[in-house]
């Protein structure tokens, strides 16, 4: 189907809330923009905040989720502003923060974040940012964000990096800990989905994304086929799954990211599980006219 056709389809019949978009400072963006034009993983779309949110609100996308990242120690602060700055021109958009374990005073940033900028709560990817999810540093931004029910964002899967800051032991280890936490696993915790998925049955706020985790589109370039996610177990588990499409930094039509739900031939109640209300119980939105 193509895509002009595809919309037409998917728009009128979705509410929709995107959980997973990025949005960068323009040098962060730049910097970006050069480290994957070496690559295949070439991203078609701008990075300019309005045009992502006008993008998005043209494809029936009526709420969306998004977050930048600390790459290396010192940068949280200043990104975290440009984050309030830029939610408070985008009246549809929730804004996640950054920091990282390296950060000093790691709890006056987050009292910060969370309460003086009012940001949502916190985006870490563990891969790129080089340190373990349950860092013992992190243990008090873990203690504040579930005393709040401020959320938690978490690239902790192994997909498409296989490394030693990733996986589902020490996450387990993480919500063992703090069990209150309101998390989500994005990309669907691939190439561990099951594992994640299973601990959804004993966390009562834990959540997983399908970034880039069911689009037939993102196989190659994320190194393998996400296995196993079948239709048997997203609908075992679709209170717990929400909709994300990494966008903009997708090497395809944003389109392409949410098919699979009519591709798999889900029940219509189920794709607005997934596409909506798990994700306005998650962010703490108001429900949907007719939900």
């Amino acid at each position: 189907m193509a895509s002009a056709e595809r919309r037409a389809r998917l728009a009128p019949e979705l509410p929709c809330i995107d959980v997973h978009v990025h949005l960068h400072p323009e040098r962060l963006a730049r910097a970006i923009e050069r480290w994957f034009a070496g690559t295949r993983w070439v991203n078609a779309h701008p990075f300019d905040p309005a045009a992502v949110a006008e993008t998005l609100a043209a494809r029936g996308v009526s709420r969306f989720c998004f977050f930048s990242y600390a790459h290396q120690p010192g940068m949280a602060r200043a990104l975290n502003r440009w984050l309030a700055e830029t939610a408070a021109r985008l009246p549809h958009a929730v804004a996640l923060g950054t920091l990282h374990a390296d950060d000093a005073d790691l709890d006056g940033l987050a009292r910060e974040a969370l309460e003086d900028l009012g940001l949502a709560g916190f985006k870490l990817h563990l891969s790129v940012q080089r340190f373990h999810v349950d860092d013992p540093r992190l243990a008090p931004i873990y203690e504040r964000l579930e005393a709040s029910g401020r959320l938690l964002m978490l690239h902790v899967g192994t997909m498409p990096y296989r490394d030693g800051f990733t996986g589902v032991a020490g996450f387990r280890r993480l919500m063992e800990r703090h069990p209150r936490l309101r998390v989500c696993v994005a990309h669907m915790g691939c190439f561990e989905s099951q594992a994640f998925l299973a601990l959804t049955e004993r966390f009562e706020h834990l959540y997983v994304d399908t970034t880039m985790a069911l689009a037939p589109s993102a196989v190659p370039f994320v190194g393998a086929e996400p296995g196993g996610i079948t239709d048997a177990t997203l609908l075992a588990h679709q209170d717990r799954i929400l909709f994300g499409s990494d966008f903009p930094l997708i090497p395809y039509d944003y389109d392409e990211e949410r098919r699979w739900a009519w591709d798999r031939g889900l029940p219509p109640e189920v794709r607005r599980k997934i596409f909506h209300d798990n994700a306005a119980r998650f962010l703490g939105l108001p429900p949907a006219p007719g939900g």
